[in-house]
Order: C-alpha cells, then structure tokens, then sequence
C-alpha cells in the first residue's frame, strides 16, 4: 500500500537530522580525542618531564598555566571555524593540538624550556579551539534547545567516559611500553581526528538538512516476543534498525533516525539514547494513528524502568498503525 509522504518543513535541523549524519559522528570523535589526549596528558606529564627531561614537578605547573592561555586564545580560532572556514580550521585546531603535545612530550624536543612554552601554548590553544568550536558548530543547525541539548549531550557523555578511562589506559601503556607511548598514543588520536574531518562537507549544519533515511517494509509481530528478543543485543539492534525504516514508511518524520543512525546510538550511548529514540517512535506513530497510541510519558518511564515493557508498547502500536492502513487500502 502507498503511506502518506511527511508534512514536516525542513526549516531547520532536528535532532535526527543531526544524529543521522557522518558531520556529526566525526565532530564527536574530533571533540572526544581531543579531550582523552588532554586527560592523558595532563595525568602523566609531570612524571614525563621530572623522569625523562629532568623537570621539576613544580615547574609543571607553569606549563599547565602556558596552557591555560593557549586555550584562551582558542575562542579567536572557535570563532573563525563558526564564522568562516569550519573544517580548515578544525584541521587546524587538531593539527596545534598535535604538535604541541609532540613538542613536550618527545624527550629530543621536550629537553628545551622554548620547546616545552611553545608546546604548552600550541597544545591549549588546539584544544580550546576545538572545545568551543564543536558546540557552536552543532548548534549552527538553528535547531532549538532540544536540538542542542540532545546532541551536545551525547557528545558531552562519551567525552566524560573517554576521560574517565583515558588515564588508567594510558598507564597500562606506560608500564608495557613506557614513556614513548604518550607522544605516540596522542599522534594517533590527531591522525585520526584529522583523517575523519576530511569527510565532512564545508557547510557541515549551516546549509538545509539533507534528506536521509529510507523506508523498510513493515512488518507484523507479537509485541511479547518482540520484547523478550530485544533481551539479546544483536537482536535489539536489529530491531531499532527495522522499527526506523518501519515507522519511516508509516509514519515519515523528520524527528525520528534513519537506521543507521539508530543503531550508531544505541551501540555507543545506549543508556541515554534509549528513552528519547522510542519515545521519538511513539510521536511520530502517533500522528499517523487514528488516535494517539500511547502517551509519551508512559514511554519514558517503561524505558528508564522496564525497556522491553516500552518496545512492546511501540511494536503494538506499529501494528495498530498498520492495521489501520490496510483498513483504508480496503475500504478504497
């Protein structure tokens, strides 16, 4: 049967739209390893500079304020990278960021004091570039507060993890390989950082949202079964990915993921994505619905208290949206 197209107008950026894009995925890695490189850094430098070099702990600590005054001056680049060239300059950010912590963290480099001032302020002048930059960027979808609060909290929560575990990661490698594994594990991130910018587009959130997810055929299940499947992972990633394209066909909404996009997110932020992905779902079913299906705050609650309780939930109301499809194509 033929499903109604959206009425939604692409005024500006959903948090779907944003979430459902490489832009996106790669500014979260870029501001992710950006912020385990510091964690990193600034956990193991004193004992780097004092084993290695020959450095005072204490005379670290002008090399954190050094720092400190780099990222300071990193608003002037956040504000080029918003204002003008936004993927050079994040390019550019990365790169500071890169040199500076090979310029005091590589002993043939680090044994000079202009070495280890210029590293100092190249390394917080990169990283407060991309700490500004990342946030005003997302938010130049002109999506709303829901929008940003959505997915800048996403970035913001991974970055949290990655810094909680990027010290005790960085002292395993210590111990296995020693101090030449700090300079080496931050290059890494910079290639990588840089390498994942070259894939994002020059207008990254200023121009149109595009358009992006596709429609899968729906299918009919018993809700119960559905939800005790969704226990085993692999299943429940499946099913968020056939329940996106499903409700696309039904249901088209700019405020729901494309499939892809859906099991992105709930491989990696599983525990904050999940209330607001079905309860994303149940809006856009409910629209399209007769009557709406079930209230949204009754979703939020199943997911946070009892997730397969609001799958099944969302899989009876994809059947009822079905039903009453095939109730119209027959009365046609």
């Amino acid at each position: 049967m033929t499903w109604p197209l959206s009425t939604d107008k692409p005024a500006s950026w959903t948090w779907a739209d944003l979430i459902s894009t490489y832009s996106f995925w790669a500014l979260l890695a870029l501001y992710l390893l950006s912020a385990v490189s510091t964690a990193m850094l600034n956990s193991y430098l004193p004992l780097f500079l004092m084993n290695r070099v020959g450095v005072q702990i204490s005379a670290s600590g002008m090399l954190f304020g050094l720092m400190s005054i780099g990222g300071l001056a990193g608003f002037y680049v956040a504000w080029l990278a918003a204002r003008w060239k936004t993927v050079p300059m994040l390019i550019a950010a990365g790169l500071m960021q890169m040199l500076g912590g090979l310029l005091i963290t590589l002993p043939a480099l680090a044994s000079t004091t202009i070495s280890l001032w210029l590293g100092s302020f190249l390394f917080g002048l990169g990283s407060g570039a991309i700490t500004l930059a990342i946030p005003a960027v997302i938010s130049g979808g002109r999506g709303g507060a829901e929008v940003f609060v959505i997915s800048f909290g996403m970035v913001l929560a991974l970055t949290r993890m990655g810094q909680l575990y990027a010290p005790a990661l960085m002292g395993r490698f210590l111990t296995l390989y020693g101090y030449i594994s700090l300079p080496v594990m931050m290059a890494i991130c910079f290639l990588i950082e840089i390498f994942l910018l070259l894939g994002v587009k020059s207008a990254v959130f200023n121009a149109a949202p595009p358009q992006r997810g596709y429609p899968l055929p729906p299918t009919r299940r018993s809700p119960l079964n559905t939800a005790l499947l969704c226990l085993i992972p692999f299943y429940w990633l499946y099913w968020l990915y056939r329940a996106h394209g499903e409700v696309t066909s039904m249901a088209p909404s700019r405020g729901i993921l494309s499939p892809r996009a859906a099991v992105l997110a709930g491989i990696f932020i599983p525990f904050l994505i999940h209330p607001i992905i079905l309860i994303s779902l149940n809006d856009a079913l409910n629209q399209q619905a007769v009557k709406p299906c079930r209230a949204s705050w009754v979703i939020f609650l199943l997911s946070v208290v009892c997730l397969p309780a609001a799958i099944a939930l969302i899989q009876s109301s994809m059947n009822e949206v079905m039903a009453g499809g095939d109730a119209l194509q027959a009365a046609a």
